[in-house]
C-alpha cells in the first residue's frame, strides 16, 4: 500500500513538472500571461524558459529518476515537498501582504490549490517511506 501510494505520488508529481516545463518551454509569452506577467523581449523569454521550464524539467527527471530507482524516493519526496512547500510558503506571505484575493487570476488561485496539495501529499509520501524503512 505505501508503495502504491507513493507511486502515485511520484507520477502525479512528475506529471505536473512536466506539464509546467512543457508549457512554458513551447509557449513562454502565453504562460507568463496566465500568471499575470508581460513578456517585453528575448530576456523575458529566457527567464519564463529557464525559471520555469528547466527548472521543472529537472524536478520531473529527478522523480523519474526516483520511479526507475535510480535515485532513493525519500530524496524525490523531500525534492517535492521544498518545491511544493517553498511555493504555497510564498503565496500565503502574498496572499497576507496583499490583504486577499482580489486581482488574482484563476490560474493563480488554482496554484494556491495544487501547491498545497502537492506539499500534502510529498509530506504523507515521506512519512510514509520512512515508516516503511524503519
Amino acid at each position: 500500500m505505501r508503495q502504491a501510494y507513493g507511486t502515485f505520488v511520484l507520477v502525479i508529481v512528475m506529471m505536473f513538472f512536466l506539464f509546467t516545463a512543457w508549457s512554458s518551454g513551447t509557449a513562454p509569452a502565453k504562460f507568463a500571461e496566465r500568471l499575470g506577467l508581460t513578456i517585453v523581449n528575448a530576456g523575458g523569454d529566457n527567464e519564463i524558459r529557464a525559471q520555469y521550464a528547466g527548472f521543472f524539467l529537472a524536478s520531473a527527471i529527478f522523480c523519474a529518476a526516483s520511479l526507475a530507482g535510480v535515485v532513493s524516493r525519500l530524496a524525490a519526496f523531500g525534492v517535492a515537498a521544498v518545491i511544493f512547500g517553498g511555493l504555497i510558503g510564498g503565496r500565503l506571505v502574498s496572499l497576507a501582504l496583499n490583504r486577499g484575493i482580489v486581482g488574482y487570476s484563476p490560474t493563480i488561485l488554482a496554484l494556491y490549490a495544487i501547491d498545497a496539495l502537492g506539499f500534502t501529499l510529498a509530506i504523507i509520501a515521506m512519512v510514509l517511506q520512512k515508516k516503511a524503512q524503519g
